[in-house]
Order: C-alpha cells, then sequence, then structure tokens
C-alpha cells in the first residue's frame, strides 16, 4: 500500500547521525522539496529558547525527531543522567516549539528498549506500559516513554498530530565507528574490519535480538506519517537473531575465518527482544525488505571501505 508523503517542508532533528542520514535520502527519493537536516551544530535542543530559534527559522511541516543523547550497553550503564534528563528536555522541547509555531505533524523516533523487561515475547504495541524496561537502559527508555505520552497530551490538548515509530536495533553503512558508542552490530564490525585473531563476544551469545537495516528503517518511521494520531508503531522484522549466531554472520560478512570468544563476564542484557509488526503491516501497509544477510553484508563492506580510507 504505496502512500505519496504529504510534506513539502521537513526538518530532521539528528539529520547528520546514523538514522539522520537515511531518512534525508528516503526523502529525496521521494522528491520533498524542503529538507532541512540539522545536527547539534545547529542548537542545543536541551534549550526551549533555541528549538524555538529552530523551528521558527525553518518553518517546517513536519518534523522528524531522531536527535538523542545513546549508545550501546556500555554508554548507558556508565551515563543514566545524559540518556535520560537530556532526552527528556529535548523531546518536550520539540514538541512544545512545534505546538507554538504551527507543525502539522511530529514523529518522534522511539526504541524497542521501551518495553518491559518481564513482557510477553513479541511485543505489541499496546505493551509499552505494562512494566519496567530492562534497568541497564531504564533512563533512556523512561525518556522514549515519556516522549511518546506527550504525544498523547499534545494530541488531547491540541490536536497535534504526533507517531512514534518504535525500531528494532539498526544497522547500515554509516553506523556508529566509535566503539564507545557503538551498538552490537557496529560494535562488531568495527572490531572484525580490524582482522583479528579472534572476535570477542559481550555475554553467554543466547540473548536474542531483531534487526533492522537502516534504509528500511527510514522507509518505516516516514510512512508514519499516515498513522492515526499518538500512535505507537512497532518498524521491525520481526525476525530474532541470537547474538552468537549474528557474530557468525558477521565474520562471514568480512570472508573471515576466525573464532568467537564468549566474555561471559560481561552482561547479556534482556535474553529476548523481537517486536510484533502486524500493526505497520495492516495499518500503514510497510513491511522490512533487507535480510539480515545481505544487510551485513552491505554493511561489512561499508566498515572495510571506511577502515581503508
Amino acid at each position: 500500500m504505496a502512500q505519496d508523503f504529504p510534506y513539502t517542508r521537513v526538518l530532521i532533528t539528528g539529520g547528520s547521525g546514523f538514522l539522520g542520514q537515511a531518512i534525508v535520502r528516503a526523502l529525496q527519493k521521494k522528491s520533498v522539496p524542503h529538507i532541512f537536516a540539522l545536527s547539534s551544530k545547529d542548537g542545543d535542543l536541551c534549550l526551549q529558547s533555541q528549538s524555538d530559534a529552530i523551528i521558527k527559522k525553518y518553518k517546517p511541516e513536519c518534523i522528524i525527531h531522531c536527535a538523542v543523547q545513546g549508545g550501546g550497553i556500555g554508554w548507558m550503564k556508565h551515563h543514566p543522567v545524559d540518556s535520560g534528563a537530556d532526552n527528556v528536555r529535548m523531546n518536550l522541547n520539540v514538541l512544545e516549539s512545534a505546538q507554538k509555531y504551527g507543525v502539522q505533524s511530529v514523529i518522534g523516533v522511539s526504541s524497542a528498549c521501551v518495553y518491559p523487561k518481564h513482557g510477553a515475547i513479541p511485543y505489541s504495541e499496546e505493551a509499552v506500559w505494562e512494566g519496567y524496561p530492562e534497568p541497564l537502559n531504564g533512563s533512556y527508555a523512561l525518556s522514549k516513554r515519556i516522549m511518546m505520552d506527550l504525544g498523547r497530551a499534545y494530541r488531547d490538548q491540541y490536536g497535534m498530530h504526533t507517531a512514534f515509530p518504535v525500531l528494532a536495533n539498526l544497522y547500515g553503512p554509516g553506523d556508529h565507528t566509535d566503539p564507545t558508542r557503538a551498538h552490537v552490530v557496529a560494535d562488531l564490525m568495527i572490531r572484525c574490519s580490524a582482522d583479528p585473531s579472534d572476535l570477542i563476544v559481550w555475554g553467554t551469545g543466547i540473548a536474542r535480538r531483531e534487526f533492522l537495516f537502516v534504509d528500511d528503517a527510514a522507509e518505516g518511521v516516514l510512512v508514519c506519517v499516515h498513522a492515526p494520531k499518538a500512535s505507537i508503531i512497532n518498524i521491525g522484522t520481526g525476525i530474532e537473531t541470537p547474538i552468537l549466531e549474528l557474530a557468525q554472520k558477521v565474520i562471514a560478512a568480512h570472508k573471515l575465518d576466525i573464532p568467537i570468544v564468549l566474555d561471559k563476564t560481561k552482561p547479556d542484557g534482556q535474553i529476548r527482544k523481537v517486536l510484533d509488526v502486524s500493526k505497520a503491516k495492516e495499518l500503514l501497509g510497510w513491511a522490512a525488505q533487507t535480510s539480515l544477510e545481505d544487510g551485513l553484508a552491505q554493511t561489512a563492506e561499508w566498515y572495510r571501505g571506511y577502515r581503508d580510507r
């Protein structure tokens, strides 16, 4: 069910980031004439005055809010205030500026970490509020929940259109190259691109995750402009992969033949995490198009090219 993109002026916060750049590419393919991809250099969204100034300057009809303070498990563990309070400030400021300056739609990108640690698998959108998230990234997850609930509040008080795509773990060309901020696929890619003698994997390898190619994610985010107001929409593949199997696939994508060493002193995080993606298919006609093997092959090629620059 292909749907035209209805806006001509679109602002992307976090527009220079991994997902933000993919969204820019997707908008360009849709021939959107006015695309404003902003980074932290354009202003501090933690300050209401600067958020207001940005929205007033660019006059977007639609905001795709990707800007975030975040990272992998290790970063989250040591930066709970940064990943919680800073994100709450940014999310509230963007919504308030959008309301103040007549923005028609705000799409606030969320994450699968919002779901409760002990919730039923696969996660349906209704399960967001059913329990506390995984404590390792609890502050970050709660900041996203607050954003989604504020979206409901802005709908109820002002009639604003908001929607919140909940994304599975992203990967693809252009992901993090800093291992201290990298999520699992990027971390494995960084280390494999250095041609190591072995590949160390955190935990037992039994934790299962869902992985979404970044270009698929961008299309999934954009289709949410057609969702009902304040909708929460899972955007993923619905397929879970054990971390050990992922590591094997990353090694294969790099055409290496090296052993995997499990560092069981490190945490697994939540053991299972996979989304129920039926709502996106039924309501919006969206489904991911890229297989994990094809996506990892493209990603490995990019990381090796980055290494050789």
